[in-house]
């Protein structure tokens, strides 16, 4: 019973000790966000690469399998 109470306390320790120490700082009040990423602008190119990388995978595929 002391065994599995010990391991009880070192495990619950352990993982305070994890979220204290990945705990993220407080951001101050006067410092600006930077702006996000223009990802809506292109996003047809990343759609179109897509698409064709599936399209080769899949023609490779059937290549290799007949």
């Amino acid at each position: 019973m002391k065994n599995n109470l010990l391991k009880f306390y070192l495990s619950g320790f352990v993982t305070f000790i994890s979220l204290i120490s990945t705990a993220q700082p407080v951001d101050p009040p006067a410092d600006p966000d930077p702006l996000p990423a223009p990802i809506d602008s292109q996003i047809i190119w990343l759609v179109i690469g897509a698409i064709v990388i599936a399209y080769y995978t899949i023609k490779k595929n059937k290549v290799a399998n007949t």
